[in-house]
């Protein structure tokens, strides 16, 4: 509850520069991951705790296209993304287990 006026943002990610279109949270909030479908491979995902959005990936060799859908698996072992073209892509996240 904020006690009067708007409440101020902690952090604002500006790494995508059109509209977002898709977020979602990990199962345990540490990952917010963003897209638009607007942009080619505009798609990032940021690390809450540090408040940073990851610089290493995707990178520009990432065949992600324009991104239209992605989900976390249950545990986070895995990021799959749906693309324009149809594809399904998953990825592994080494940080969490794959169950």
């Amino acid at each position: 509850v904020v006690a009067g006026g708007e409440p101020k943002a902690l952090k604002e990610f500006m790494n995508v520069r059109t509209a977002i279109t898709a977020l979602a949270f990990n199962h345990s909030s540490e990952l917010l991951a963003f897209a638009s479908k607007y942009a080619k491979a505009s798609m990032r995902v940021a690390h809450l705790a540090t408040r940073r959005v990851y610089p290493n990936w995707p990178t520009s060799k990432t065949p992600l296209k324009y991104v239209q859908s992605f989900a976390f698996s249950p545990g986070s072992g895995y990021l799959s993304f749906g693309n324009d073209k149809g594809a399904a892509l998953l990825y592994r996240l080494n940080h969490f287990e794959a169950a």
